[in-house]
């Protein structure tokens, strides 16, 4: 037996291989949409799509072959859904067999008014009204049973139960009554109260309202000015009392802190670290950050507190370090023929070659830090203080372009151990001891710097960075 393709089959597949060439013809865009729609079985938005592209385009072939194909289509599609109602007493398919009259009513509609020739329709508005007022009313039977009597919940269920009513029957006045009513019974309204700056309260309030958007059922509202001329009572007091006398179902308060905890520690380290030879000590000059904040969710009908929590975020270490070697003690030396002179010293295990390379690479650092115009005197502490007061009031800019340093501190020769010999920090002793009192002045500036800049980071009042409101609405979302 030959199987046989349908005439609408057949129309389809012709139709759809040539509607690329319907890009540049008039109508050919509500044409490509009632294709789309009619793949999708879309019969009405499909013949509309048709009928609207003919209109445009009377000679458009392609439009005019599928207004009856969509037509006819669609109205068996939709006859088949108003023949099976479906159980009694089952809303869903009560909704089904509503819509299917819908759908055959706007499908015929359509057809009629656009004079389409050849179109045998039928005026269903009176069975698709009286089985959209069936389906309204069983939706709103159902509604007022979970409505009257019932907790938030239930009454939160009815809302959509009688919306369910409302598309079905928009004009009946009982429904859309009942729905306001059930919806205003159903929501509730929460007062956020940040503690704190201004600042600090007006993004917890935003945060807080931004999570909860897409809860219908709750109304955020931000806590004004509660005012306390006597003093007695806290803002928390004040909010609760505010809530109970102006309909305010729940009073959520934030509290945030920042925390600097100053660190200032030095540890036992061999230098310099590629190549460790001397004994010498890492000097960390820093801070870190702490927040935390804490919450309380009032009920305020009962006055209990119904949820709370807290949490920290510990942020940094953000520091400052350099590493040195410190002297041994003072030797009076006579070196390279110059008057003996008292002179710092460390005392090296390697030969004198090896030593001069060692030494050298302790000199690299603070040899290469250029003297800016501001500092006219290099041995002269109090210039270089001054210039790093003025060129940094931000610690992570510091840190991040002095940290990591490694240098001799306060000494002019190394010497070799079980020998006379030394090796000079210079070309020459009188240049060891201008180098030690440049490096001795550069490296008291940069920690006096550091511990200045640590202990105005300690005195700022600082407000929590992140964004707790969010992670407070998922916490008490499923609460209101």
């Amino acid at each position: 037996m030959k199987r046989m393709l349908s005439l609408a089959l057949i129309l389809l597949l012709t139709l759809t291989l040539t509607s690329c060439g319907t890009l540049f013809v008039k109508g050919g865009s509500e044409y490509r949409q009632g294709m789309s729609a009619f793949e999708q079985k879309a019969y009405v938005q499909a013949l509309d799509s048709f009928l609207r592209a003919w209109t445009m385009n009377p000679d458009f072939t392609e439009a005019k072959a599928m207004i009856p194909v969509a037509f006819n289509d669609g109205d068996s599609s939709y006859r088949l859904g108003v023949a099976h109602i479906g159980p009694a007493g089952d809303p869903e398919a009560l909704d089904r067999y509503a819509q299917a009259y819908t759908n055959l009513n706007d499908l015929h509609r359509l057809a009629r008014e656009s004079g389409f020739p050849g179109l045998n329709t039928v005026d269903y508005s009176k069975d698709a009204a009286e089985a959209n007022q069936k389906a309204a009313r069983l939706w709103f039977d159902l509604a007022r049973n979970l409505h009257v009597g019932g907790d938030r919940l239930d009454i939160r269920a009815a809302v959509k139960m009688y919306e369910r009513a409302k598309a079905r029957d928009p004009q009946d006045p009982e429904i859309a009554r009942f729905l306001n009513q059930a919806i205003e019974e159903a929501t509730v309204t929460l007062m956020v109260l940040g503690l704190g700056r201004p600042s600090f309260h007006q993004t917890v309030y935003s945060d807080i309202k931004e999570g909860l958007k897409a809860d219908r059922f709750v109304k955020v509202i931000e806590a004004g000015n509660l005012s306390n001329r006597e003093g007695f009572f806290g803002p928390t007091d004040l909010a609760v009392d505010y809530a109970r006398h102006n309909d305010v179902d729940y009073v959520l308060e934030v509290y945030g802190t920042t925390q600097v905890r100053p660190i200032n520690t030095e540890q036992q380290v061999y230098l310099p670290t590629d190549n460790p030879r001397f004994g010498g000590v890492k000097k960390t000059i820093g801070y870190s950050e702490q927040e935390q904040y804490s919450y309380r969710l009032f009920d305020v009908i009962s006055l209990r507190v119904i949820k709370e929590d807290s949490h920290a975020l510990s942020k940094g270490p953000y520091t400052y370090t350099v590493s040195y070697v410190p002297a041994e003690g003072v030797r009076t030396l006579h070196l390279q023929g110059e008057p003996k002179e008292n002179l710092r010293y460390v005392t090296s295990s390697l030969d004198l070659h090896s030593t001069n390379a060692v030494v050298n690479t302790l000199r690299k650092d603070y040899y290469n830090i250029p003297v800016p115009m501001e500092v006219t005197n290099p041995k002269d502490l109090t210039q270089w203080l001054a210039y790093y007061r003025n060129t940094y009031t931000d610690f992570a800019t510091f840190a991040n372009e002095h940290s990591n340093q490694e240098l001799f501190y306060a000494i002019e020769v190394a010497h070799i151990r079980g020998t006379e010999d030394y090796v000079i920090l210079g070309n020459s002793v009188f240049e060891a001891k201008e180098e030690s009192a440049r490096n001795s002045a550069i490296f008291n500036a940069q920690v006096r710097r550091a511990l200045d800049m640590v202990k105005e980071e300690s005195e700022k009042t600082k407000e929590p960075t992140y964004r707790y409101g969010v992670d407070i609405a998922k916490a008490i979302g499923t609460l209101l």
